[in-house]
């Protein structure tokens, strides 16, 4: 028998629930309620609108959910020739390897992505709210990147970067930012964004008729790769923690819950 319901505000919705517990974001572990996985005392649930209380016991294929007493946040730098996925895929290396190596516990996630061939920064939390957060577009949270492109820039070209007019996917981009090298050499630029489609830096620039040949992500809102080395993490200080936060739209450590009407997300596949 389940527990009696306790006061609301002594509950999380069960998706909220199993995201803070490291299992995905709020949305994503909707597939795991949905497949039967997920037990509340015992019994398994698959109704996406259960609150779990305090004094209840939720399971992910027999092994508890636990809330972690304290969210954590990692900065890794993600290698060349790495795939952003948790899963196998053929002969291509993953980030598992990386994770272990890190010891970093099977709740964290990366949050977004960065394809086989850019490299960089990389955020991982056990926080899933704040995953959400990060990965919602209209937050605005800017990620920056250096390009290095193998022809010089066509004069101007910059502008049509920046100003939104190139469209992808029949949808224009959001205006960012387009900065040019202090050197002068038009084949390096640095572009920073607030949303992030498939692999849209380099289709942005093919818009434009240039080339990357070389993609890495330095920024992601007020967190710098710094020289952070491939393949390393290190956990973010209680001051990044919170501008990051800050940055995302939540109050201070607190998650804030999502609002329905903001569900967009990006996968920043770049």
């Amino acid at each position: 028998m389940s527990a009696s319901r306790p006061d609301a505000d002594q509950t999380l919705r069960l998706n909220r629930y199993l995201a803070r517990a490291g299992h995905g974001s709020r949305r994503g572990v909707e597939a795991l309620v949905r497949d039967g996985r997920v037990a509340i005392d015992d019994e398994i649930c698959t109704d996406l609108s259960r609150r779990v209380g305090p004094d209840q016991q939720v399971t992910v294929d027999g092994l508890p959910a636990v809330l972690p007493s304290g969210h954590r946040v990692y900065a890794f730098h993600k290698p060349l020739d790495v795939v952003s996925t948790l899963r196998a895929q053929g002969e291509q290396v993953g980030l598992v390897s990386f994770r272990r190596r890190g010891d970093l516990p099977d709740r964290f996630q990366p949050v977004g992505r960065l394809d086989r061939d850019s490299s960089g920064l990389l955020l991982w939390t056990d926080d899933g709210a704040l995953a959400e957060a990060l990965l919602r577009p209209r937050q605005g949270v800017w990620k920056t990147y250096q390009v290095r492109l193998a022809r010089p820039l066509g004069r101007g070209a910059e502008r049509t970067l920046a100003e939104g007019s190139i469209e992808l996917d029949g949808r224009p981009v959001r205006r960012c930012r387009v900065t040019g090298d202090r050197t002068g050499d038009r084949r390096i630029w640095t572009l920073e964004l607030h949303e992030g489609r498939k692999r849209q830096v380099r289709r942005m620039f093919a818009a434009v008729e240039a080339r990357v040949t070389a993609l890495v992500r330095t920024a992601v809102g007020p967190i710098q790769l710094g020289r952070l080395q491939p393949g390393d993490f290190r956990r973010l200080n209680p001051e990044e923690e919170r501008a990051l936060r800050e940055a995302a739209g939540q109050d201070g450590a607190a998650s804030r819950a999502t609002d329905p009407a903001d569900q967009e997300r990006h996968d920043q596949d770049q």
